[in-house]
Parts: structure tokens; C-alpha cells; sequence
């Protein structure tokens, strides 16, 4: 059985969404995630329903920010949910954290995990 986490959504910086993959940002009802950095497959309860999406738990070293972000691109979703509370589970790790040279390289990284977490939910 996969670990449980529960948290609040809240406001982040908006740029999952210029990206063309908008994210929820979570903050943890607990104050640790120990799990390393990087991308995972998860899935996320809402309002008594699950849906399936690409966790991020790191820096974002291609922003160059330095606190922990934990962030999750919900599939087929498109509803704005901020100070909602929900849990997640993470199922399957990815990738490790990867800092790239430009945006560019950084979505066209995101577009293929996309594929590749949409695979490991049709397997």
C-alpha cells in the first residue's frame, strides 16, 4: 500500500500554467515529504473523486528557486481549487530532479513525462 499524504492547496507562482501544464501546489498538513526530489506518478483525491496526474517534489533548479515545491499536474482536470484540502498518493518515481539549460528544455522534459506517467496508468 502506497503512503497517504494530506494537504491544502494553495497559491504558487503561476508558472506550471504559462507552461501549458497547471499545477495544484500543496502544503503539507505534515511539515516533512521524505521522498527524494523528482517526478512522480500520483494520484490525487478531491471532493470524493480520484484522478490520476505528475507530481513534482524539488527546487525547480531551472527557475532557480531553493525551497521545496510540491506541485501536481491532475489529468483531465479544470477546476481552480485553491484553499481546498486533499490527499495524494504517489505511486511510481519517474525521474530524478533535472535542472535544464532553458524552458524550452524544461517543457519539452515535461511533455515526455507526461507520456511516460500516462503509460504507467495504462499498464
Amino acid at each position: 500500500m502506497h503512503q497517504i499524504f494530506y494537504g491544502k492547496i494553495v497559491h504558487g507562482l503561476g508558472k506550471g500554467k504559462k507552461f501549458g501544464f497547471p499545477t495544484i501546489n500543496i502544503k503539507l498538513n505534515d511539515k516533512y515529504l521524505h521522498i527524494d526530489t523528482g517526478v512522480y506518478a500520483a494520484s490525487v483525491t478531491f471532493d470524493n473523486q480520484t484522478y490520476k496526474g505528475m507530481l513534482y517534489v524539488g527546487t525547480r533548479p531551472t527557475l532557480n528557486m531553493k525551497e521545496i515545491s510540491i506541485e501536481i499536474h491532475i489529468f483531465d482536470f479544470n477546476k481552480e481549487i485553491y484553499d481546498a484540502h486533499i490527499s495524494f498518493q504517489i505511486l511510481h518515481k519517474m525521474r530524478d530532479e533535472v535542472h535544464f539549460e532553458t524552458i524550452e528544455k524544461l517543457i519539452e522534459q515535461l511533455y515526455q513525462d507526461k507520456e511516460m506517467v500516462y503509460k504507467y496508468f495504462t499498464c
